[in-house]
């Protein structure tokens, strides 16, 4: 497993196709959140979690449900737990447990990059 993790439009996706090149299986988490998560790339994790929120989902008890499938594939992510801390108790829900699946992703995972400016910084691996 990849986990590659960054700010918003910071190239987080094209450091995954440079380095892996084109994959089979995409899986946009911010449009659909399937019951079966097939490996490959799957990005916008962090809308992953605030849709399994919404629906009253444990966002670490889904995901470690499905380890041996996101074992093999490359995971993106916005870094949303950074700066001010929300107002609204549901934003700060989601922030927490975004930043909860990120440790738990990061210590299953072989490899993490940071990415800013289109730079990588390996983490881990």
């Amino acid at each position: 497993m990849h986990l590659i993790i960054g700010g918003r439009y910071m190239g987080k996706k094209n450091y995954a196709l440079k380095i892996y090149g084109s994959f089979e299986n995409i899986t946009d988490l911010s449009t659909e959140l399937p019951e079966k998560i097939k490996s490959g790339l799957i990005i916008n994790i962090h809308d992953g979690v605030k849709i399994l929120l919404e629906g009253n989902i444990d966002p670490l008890k889904f995901f470690a449900d499905r380890i041996d499938t996101l074992r093999h594939s490359v995971i993106i992510g916005d870094e949303i737990c950074g700066g001010v801390v929300p107002v609204e108790a549901f934003a700060r829900k989601w922030r927490d447990e975004t930043g909860r699946l990120y440790q738990f992703l990061a210590d299953e995972s072989e490899i993490v990059d940071r990415i800013f400016a289109g730079l990588p910084l390996r983490l881990k691996g």
